[in-house]
């Protein structure tokens, strides 16, 4: 990011940066359950695939709760959380709007593993930061 900007710009392009590539890290793993879910000759979802895709969906949207911390460099878990109310809105305004062909309780579960994995990822970074800050007034 360019320092030529001022800080309340460089501080809103960081967060919109952030929730990007956060939101672009879980529409990718979406589509590569979908690559696996499609590569298989049997159409059924089984509840093999759905243990599997509910911990891949709480794995990436870990990863995208922390890449949405890391890139807004301040108030991580602010920012997992505004990541969070993102998402679940682009999830459930098109739902309520147009309907969805899935039960009530797919919505509620995928806004569920999404809270899950985005906070704590979101908690991780926190943490990392804290850490960090620790090590650094030790050291002096």
């Amino acid at each position: 990011m360019p320092k030529s900007l001022p800080l309340r710009f460089r501080n809103i392009a960081l967060t919109l940066l952030g929730l990007g590539l956060g939101y672009l890290t879980l529409c990718l793993s979406t589509r590569l359950l979908y690559v696996v879910y499609l590569s298989g000759g049997d159409r059924t979802i089984s509840p093999q695939f759905l243990a599997f895709s509910g911990l891949c969906g709480i794995f990436f949207a870990l990863a995208s709760g922390y890449i949405s911390a890391f890139f807004a460099r301040r108030s991580p878990v602010k920012h997992a959380a505004l990541f969070c109310v993102m998402v679940s809105t682009l999830y459930l305004v098109p739902s309520l709007l147009f309907g969805s062909h899935e039960p009530v309780f797919f919505t509620v579960l995928n806004i569920a593993i999404l809270t899950i994995g985005a906070m704590s990822g979101g908690w991780l970074r926190y943490w990392q930061v804290v850490n960090r800050n620790s090590l650094v007034l030790l050291e002096n």
